[in-house]
């Protein structure tokens, strides 16, 4: 099953690949298209993070009231949460989405012969093995044991390799090659490769502005887990110290988390999470404008008023 999946991303890539014929616009594109294809999750989400703020107000009193009963405090937050069908988790929905999408990326990104192509990377075709075989020698590449085995080790771990051997057969583009290059930025390296040359002064500038790749993802990942909270009033100095250091943590977690791993896969992963960032942002900041201007539809129900004086709720 997660094999198909993985085609199918491929797919769409490769398609899009075929109309703009530039790796770097293919992701992005490609970006774009996923998160239109999660927009109603992601206003549904918005919805349930705009009531979290809104009954924000109301968990204060309860942590002021039950300050020192946190079994009640729990209880009766629960009733609010209940009575206006909130869930603390619904605004991380798309992000959890987010993240099987990025492992199957990620595999599409370094098998791009498999899933681009549909070349096969187990039981190699020995017209396959021959036509790597030729590609390798090419680009001067030396092969030695057994040539199963070396086509099967390259199509298993570094198709990517075989990709750029396709750019450099006789002048020609050779059919499985891939356009990486992306504003100069090779997006098949790996940012952390470029480290090496930061004390190098004759490092090539394209190499070292790899590591702009992980820089980008961590400030737009930390942009989005900012606005985040704000919408959803997580960002308030007020709830319990264990709630407040979960939030914290929340916030600098993604962000460390997207910059580690753009910096250790190929670039294009960094790429993709630097520009569904940007689109959740601008996404996140039309649908709150939105919400805003219809902010009647967003009344908060409480339980305890309303069971008191007979009021069916208020809006806050």
């Amino acid at each position: 099953m997660w094999h198909y999946i993985v085609m199918a991303l491929g797919w769409i890539i490769k398609t899009i690949y075929d109309l703009v014929q530039n790796y770097g616009v293919a992701i992005i594109l490609f970006t774009i298209v996923v998160k239109l294809l999660l927009l109603p999750l992601n206003i549904k989400s918005q919805k349930a993070m705009k009531k979290q703020q809104k009954i924000q107000p109301i968990v204060a009193e309860l942590q002021k009231k039950y300050a020192n009963d946190q079994q009640k405090l729990q209880q009766e937050m629960m009733k609010v949460y209940k009575e206006n069908n909130v869930s603390m988790a619904g605004g991380c929905l798309p992000m959890l989405i987010q993240m099987p999408i990025l492992v199957a990326l990620y595999q599409a990104i370094q098998k791009p012969l498999t899933y681009m192509f549909n070349v096969p990377y187990k039981n190699i075709p020995s017209d396959v093995v021959n036509k790597v075989v030729e590609l390798a020698e090419k680009a001067g590449e030396k092969v030695t044991g057994n040539a199963e085995q070396f086509v099967s080790q390259l199509m298993s771990v570094d198709q990517i390799k075989i990709s750029s051997w396709a750019g450099q057969v006789e002048g020609k583009l050779h059919e499985w090659y891939i356009n990486f290059n992306f504003l100069g930025l090779d997006l098949s390296k790996k940012p952390q490769n470029a480290i090496a040359y930061l004390s190098d002064p004759m490092a090539n500038l394209s190499v070292v502005l790899l590591l702009l790749i992980p820089i980008l993802a961590i400030v737009s990942s930390f942009l989005q887990s900012k606005i985040t909270m704000k919408q959803s009033g997580q960002d308030k100095n007020s709830g319990t110290d264990q709630a407040q250091s979960m939030n914290a943590m929340m916030k600098w977690m993604m962000p460390i988390m997207s910059g580690y791993f753009a910096l250790i896969l190929p670039a294009g992963i960094g790429l993709y999470w630097i520009v569904s960032g940007v689109v959740q942002i601008i996404q996140q900041l039309a649908l709150n404008n939105y919400f805003e201007k219809k902010g009647e539809d967003f009344v908060v129900k409480v339980p305890e008023k309303r069971y008191q004086h007979g009021k069916k709720g208020k809006k806050y």
